[in-house]
């Protein structure tokens, strides 16, 4: 499974050791952990005209080694309690559009009343 190849490597990247992972990861984002930086990349990548090789877009993230423990926090609540993570917001309600109906719901405005 990728994420535990990603917690392999981060560990390796912990204890000081070399590394140099990359692995796709699905619609063209790559996970990077390599030696020298203390985080893991998650970025959108690219095929130029006329290459093969991908690069690299603006469009990611880094997260500090200490960010990553805190998603594996989030996944682990997220397991517990699965509601939350399918929980929306009030405004994708479409009833929501009318601001003085969206006022009267307690769900979205708990301690407005």
């Amino acid at each position: 499974m990728i994420i535990d190849e990603i917690e392999t490597n981060i560990e390796a990247l912990r204890g000081n050791h070399p590394v140099s992972y990359k692995t796709h990861i699905g619609g063209g984002y790559y996970v990077s952990i390599t030696s020298g930086f203390n985080c893991i990349d998650i970025r959108k990548f690219y095929v130029p005209y006329g290459r093969t090789d991908p690069k690299p877009t603006r469009r990611g993230i880094a997260l500090r080694l200490g960010e990553w423990t805190e998603i594996k926090i989030i996944n682990t609540i997220n397991d517990k309690f699965p509601t939350l993570g399918t929980t929306t917001p009030c405004f994708y309600n479409e009833d929501q559009l009318d601001q003085l109906v969206a006022l009267q719901y307690r769900d979205c405005h708990p301690f407005s009343f």
